[in-house]
């Protein structure tokens, strides 16, 4: 919200310069987030008088003037079309610089001299106003300082204002806090109404047919209003805090509702029919058009404000086209009302209209103002545009607002805060924020909040404002004691942690991704009626279709994020993601939650360069990937199996991963349907999956402490002709099933399939490495191991030795 220095010095009285200002507000929760000088460097312009008035004679739209600048007068040409004799205005002389950086010289214009300009208000920046020189009040004396008569220098401050304080949606409201703040006195303006007019009663009646939506409704009428322009004072204020001006009658309901933060509006009574109003909802597919001249089709829900007849607005967001203030309008029926905020919050989502009425509204307005607002608007209305005001105010009240009683406790106060404030001080505290406070006994007060703060419901309100008030900064600091707990780390926060670095040091990124997801990408997924991925959680009241369900699978998480790197030319991703999977209980009402980590690569694995060729990720990478944080992790015995039933992998490029027979998670390529169908069927994506439970309780089998080796090691090589279809893993096995405890490790260095061999075979070289714990191995026993070892691999894969 803007507001200006000036506008909170007509209710408060402030001695502090405005950066000391904008700090006491931030410390008091209004955080402050900018603060503007206006109306600066307007020294040089004077009052000026137009003594005489002449058309040009060689241009039609441009006057000749001759002005009284105070100390001479002199030539000024001019276009505006307001222009009269005796007229007060603002006037450049030469040599002075205007806020755009123009600098007024003499000149002369179609053979007429000039010496100044006449200026709007827009040329000065003052408001956007460019229909005509500005008129200045007629008491002035030509060659006064413009700013010495006119209080056009101030400064703009621009107040955050969080969702829980509509009443410091206002002038008057942040007035307030600085009043208590500082101790000063809040100074409220006047509101006094001569009422010349008829009964109101004989004029208009309110009805209202849903009381919970419109809790209160209060109106007042003016006959006779001239409609015109608001003087520059209003306009002013106005343009400062980001509202333009439209007219006198419109601008005084917006000035009422920044100056005291309820909003209000006008409606042309005569174009009431029936003349009066009736508050309802909307029937269902009712259409209206609102004043931005956008038509709605409305639901049941929607509240609105009609006459004997139809819909003029919609209540507590924006009026109607078919009863809007006019150019011919004399009779105003002024309205002043209390809606529900969840009503105006669900109307306003529902049509997509924002506005300063609904911003208002949805946050709560002051119920208990109702009518001391509707009066203060009369009074601006009867002072701006003349008419006579109505014998009275319909108010339309049906249950009276009853505010809290709250028992504020000054012990529990002072240890929730950790202060020491005793129980005047509290008092005093909450009495300057206008709320009743009574002593029940030396520990506790009664407290009763002012209707405006709809803020104030528990104790523990209560004790916020008394930190505001006494001043967060000046709370001690401690250090609060702590208990040592008994119970350890949770494992899985441990792994967590322990996961993040390994995984992160190997280059991938971590990512979030939102837990609700489409039921179609479950679909893409090709998952099978009944598979896991199906028993996914129905959000009751989805934001949307694409986030109605909880998800089961990481994977349109980590596919979605790709895809959109990917259209953003981003293409070599390396992604990971720890994340929680839903998956429905029958019978149950809270789901079985799963946590997973899932990983995903796309795009170049190398790049082009000098020393070697570009290379595209592959099921190995991944793989490796995979491999590399379980080991990281502390797991050994790592197997990968070929897998071909899992939903969204290519069933010829994916395994299971194992850990001692237990399964642990999947890897693989990302079928060429999933890619497809999130648009991406010209990349390749690898991903892989990891249950963390199941990852847990492999670690817990597995991590002990090893030695390091005391004998050496003896290396011998191998080099097989085998079926093109068997998996090395399986040789593995075999030499370890049959090497035993001697058999350290086994490793693939080369790999040959081509025209030397049968295309069904493919020649595998792998080195065994043995070694004992218990002492040195004698060449010849590892060379009759070794001899065993190959035997059994002709036995049990029917390969042969490679020759040569």
């Amino acid at each position: 919200m803007k507001l200006t220095l000036n506008w909170l010095k007509d209710y408060v009285d402030i001695e502090m310069p405005p950066d000391e200002l904008g700090e006491l507000l931030t410390m008091s929760g209004l955080e402050v987030e900018g603060i503007e000088a206006v109306g600066q460097g307007l020294d040089d312009i004077v009052v000026a008088k137009i003594l005489s008035l002449r058309r040009h004679p060689e241009a039609d739209r441009l006057f000749l003037c001759q002005v009284d600048t105070g100390s001479e007068n002199v030539p000024v040409v001019c276009g505006a079309p307001n222009l009269k004799e005796g007229l007060l205005a603002p006037l450049a002389l030469p040599g002075t610089r205007l806020p755009d950086g123009t600098v007024v010289k003499e000149s002369r214009i179609r053979g007429e001299i000039s010496k100044g300009i006449l200026l709007a208000e827009d040329e000065m920046g003052l408001t956007e106003d460019h229909t005509g020189v500005m008129i200045l009040p007629s008491t002035l004396t030509p060659g006064t300082s413009l700013p010495a008569v006119l209080p056009v220098s101030d400064w703009v401050f621009d107040v955050d204002i969080t969702p829980n304080r509509p009443d410091c949606a206002s002038v008057i409201g942040i007035a307030r806090e600085i009043a208590a703040a500082t101790g000063k006195r809040l100074k409220l303006p006047e509101v006094e109404i001569e009422e010349t007019g008829p009964a109101i009663e004989g004029l208009t009646s309110i009805t209202i047919d849903d009381p919970e939506g419109c809790p209160r409704y209060a109106a007042g009428i003016i006959q006779g209003v001239s409609l015109g322009p608001s003087p520059f004072w209003m306009k002013y204020r106005l343009y400062l805090s980001g509202v333009r001006s439209i007219n006198n009658i419109v601008d005084v309901t917006n000035y009422v509702m920044l100056e005291m933060g309820q909003p209000l509006h006008s409606f042309d009574y005569d174009r009431l029919r029936e003349n009066r109003i009736v508050v309802r909802r909307a029937a269902e597919g009712e259409a209206f058009s609102t004043l931005d001249g956008q038509t709605h089709t409305l639901n049941n829900e929607t509240l609105m404000i009609c006459d004997g007849e139809r819909a003029v607005a919609v209540a507590g967001i924006m009026g109607g086209l078919n009863s809007e203030i006019f150019a011919g309008t004399e009779n105003v029926l002024l309205e002043s009302a209390f809606f529900d905020p969840v009503t105006i919050r669900r109307g306003s989502k529902r049509l997509g209209l924002s506005t300063e009425a609904s911003y208002r509204f949805e946050r709560g307005a002051d119920i208990g103002g109702s009518t001391t607002f509707l009066k203060r608007a009369l009074s601006l209305f009867y002072r701006l545009a003349g008419g006579k005001i109505a014998r009275g105010i319909i108010d339309n009240y049906p249950r009276v607002h009853t505010p809290p009683h709250i028992n504020l406790r000054v012990d529990r106060t002072n240890r929730f805060l950790g202060t020491a404030f005793s129980r005047d001080v509290i008092s005093g505290y909450l009495a300057a924020l206008e709320m009743e406070v009574d002593n029940i006994n030396e520990n506790e007060l009664l407290v009763k909040p002012p209707s405006f703060r709809v803020d104030i419901i528990r104790e523990a309100d209560l004790m916020e404002e008394v930190a505001r008030l006494g001043g967060y900064d000046n709370i001690p600091v401690t250090t609060p004691s702590i208990r040592p707990s008994e119970e350890g780390e949770t494992p899985e926060l441990l792994l967590r942690d322990q996961a993040r670095s390994i995984i992160t040091g190997l280059g991938f990124t971590e990512i979030i991704t939102y837990s609700f997801i489409s039921p179609d990408s479950i679909d893409i997924l090709g998952a099978e009626k009944e598979s896991t991925l199906r028993s996914f959680v129905r959000l009751i009241n989805p934001l949307s279709v694409d986030q109605s369900i909880m998800r089961t699978s990481l994977l349109p998480g980590l596919l979605e994020t790709a895809k959109n790197n990917i259209f953003n030319q981003e293409k070599g991703l390396k992604l990971f993601e720890w994340g929680k999977l839903f998956f429905r209980k029958e019978g149950e009402q809270l789901p079985l939650e799963k946590t997973y980590l899932s990983a995903i690569m796309t795009g170049l694995y190398r790049q082009k360069s000098w020393y070697g060729h570009e290379r595209s990720v592959d099921f190995y990478d991944i793989k490796g990937a995979a491999e590399a944080l379980l080991k990281g992790l502390g797991l050994d015995d790592i197997d990968f199996q070929r897998d071909t039933a899992s939903e969204g992998y290519d069933p010829e490029i994916s395994a299971g991963i194992y850990c001692s027979g237990s399964a642990l998670g999947k890897v693989g390529r990302v079928s060429a349907g999933v890619m497809e169908a999130y648009d991406l069927k010209d990349e390749g994506a690898f991903v892989f999956e990891l249950d963390i439970h199941a990852l847990l309780e492999g670690l817990y089998k597995t991590i002990k402490l090893r030695p390091f080796a005391k004998y050496p090691a003896v290396y011998r090589d191998i080099s097989m002709i085998v079926d093109r279809r068997l998996e090395s893993a399986e040789i593995f096995k075999v030499v370890g099933k049959e090497g035993g405890d001697l058999v350290e490790s086994v490793q693939i260095f080369d790999l040959y399939e081509g025209e030397k061999i049968d295309p069904s075979e493919k020649a595998i070289a792998f080195r065994i490495c043995y070694r004992s714990e218990h002492g040195t191995l004698d060449g010849g026993e590892v060379n009759r191991l070794h001899e065993s070892i190959i035997d059994k691999i002709r036995n049990e894969t029917g390969g042969r030795l490679k020759e040569g």
